[in-house]
This record gives C-alpha cells, structure tokens and sequence, in this order.
C-alpha cells in the first residue's frame, strides 16, 4: 500500500526532526516550516500533532529492526555449518553492542515505552515486533533445516530473546561500570550455544 506523497514528505520530514531533535523537541510549525506542507494538508492525512509523532515513531522503530533482519538474514546465508554461524552470531552480537549503537537501543526502549499511552501506537508497534518476531523465527527455522539449530528449539522464543538481550544492553549503557560488549558476546554466544 502506498503513502500519499504529502503524508510522505510529513513522515519524512517528522523523521528526521525526532532523529534531530527528539519527539518533543519541535512543533508543529518547525514541522510545517521544513516540510512546506501547509496546516490544513496535515490535518487532512493526520488525526493531530501527536499521530503524526506516533507515525514517525513506528517508522524509526522500523527502520532499526529492519536493519537488525537483514544482519541475520546475511549472517545465516553465509555460515557453512553450526560452528561458522555460532562465530558470525558471536561478532554480530559484539557489533550491535558496541557503545557507538547505544543511541539506538535508547531510542528503541524510548520508543517502545512511550507505546503504553496510546492503543493505536501500541498497536502500530505491536505489528512491528511481530513481524520482526516472525521474520527472526523463520531465520532461525531455516537454521534448523540446515541442520544449525536443534529441532527441539522454539523458534519463537529463540527469536524472543534474540531481541531481548538486544534490547536489553541499554542497561549496560547507562550502568556506572559497564560490561565489556567482547564479554557480553561471548557469554551470549555461550547461552545460544546450548540450542545449536
């Protein structure tokens, strides 16, 4: 389904205020403003201020999960055997628990925890985590037919906690002593070891 142009150029344009400013960090006029969308246009493709907001939120949730899908979706296309995607799991977790990723993960469990004020955002987002549920389920059952993963294995709970101590490393950016990301990849390798 397409977006009309100028609900586009609102989205778009919301985007990339939020990544600049956060969600509450400009008005409607600044949106209006760089958008050169006219007030009317956007009440016409928006309930308010505020479902434009949510709108733009599910996009940048999207748009992180996205990325995480296809880190996967590569990692298992290219291991060879169980050994190979246990060492490409292991780097892929070191990756996106890198310091330099720690504004996403903020953003992600600020985006997620601003969802529980609004049913439609919930459910705007709620769509979302299924589907990134479902698409890291059918990586992890392609993984099982190769023989990679044991067959005894829900695949959607192993794609539960894939998210899960993803998402979870937030606390490691924010805690005083922090682990090492080599360390916490490693120990996750470890728990991930025991369903391969």
């Amino acid at each position: 389904m397409s977006t009309h142009p100028t609900k586009a150029k609102l989205l778009d344009t919301a985007v990339s205020l939020i990544d600049e400013f956060g969600p509450i960090g400009f008005t409607v006029d600044a949106l209006l403003e760089r958008s050169g969308i006219s007030k009317g246009s956007l009440y016409h493709h928006f309930v308010d201020f505020s479902d434009v907001i949510e709108q733009a939120q599910v996009i940048r949730f999207s748009r992180y999960i996205d990325a995480d899908i296809r880190a996967l979706f590569e990692m298992l296309a290219s291991a060879n055997s169980g050994a190979e995607l246990r060492e490409r799991f292991e780097s892929l977790v070191l990756a996106t628990s890198h310091p330099s990723r720690g504004d996403a993960r903020s953003d992600r469990a600020t985006i997620l925890g601003l969802a529980r004020h609004s049913k439609n955002f919930a459910e705007a987002l709620g769509r979302e985590q299924q589907r990134v549920t479902d698409a890291l389920a059918d990586i992890a059952r392609e993984a099982q037919e190769k023989g990679f993963i044991r067959k005894d294995v829900d695949v959607r709970v192993l794609a539960t906690f894939v998210q899960t101590y993803t998402l979870g490393f937030v606390l490691n950016d924010i805690t005083i002593d922090p682990i090492s990301p080599a360390d916490w990849s490693k120990f996750v390798g470890a728990v991930l070891a025991a369903s391969l």
